[in-house]
């Protein structure tokens, strides 16, 4: 099973980047996430960022969920 991401801490911020999360997870999330949760910093390479809360609950409800159906059938 794939590990929970660590929260980065940004400018006050708890933030994911997801290309930062393992590929598994970073194209199952980014197709979850909607446009409007991604952050937006003025640092070059952060675009791709969205609050840990956001992931934490996609993580917990959406991809262990998921992988717990996997290994029951």
């Amino acid at each position: 099973m794939t590990r929970k991401a660590s929260p980065i801490y940004y400018e006050g911020h708890k933030i994911v980047r997801i290309s930062d999360l393992p590929f598994s997870q970073a194209s199952l999330f980014s197709g979850w996430v909607q446009p409007s949760s991604l952050l937006h910093f003025d640092a070059p390479g952060d675009q791709d960022c969205v609050r840990y809360e956001d992931y934490d609950y996609w993580f917990t409800n959406h991809f262990c969920a998921e992988q717990n159906l996997d290994e029951m059938i």
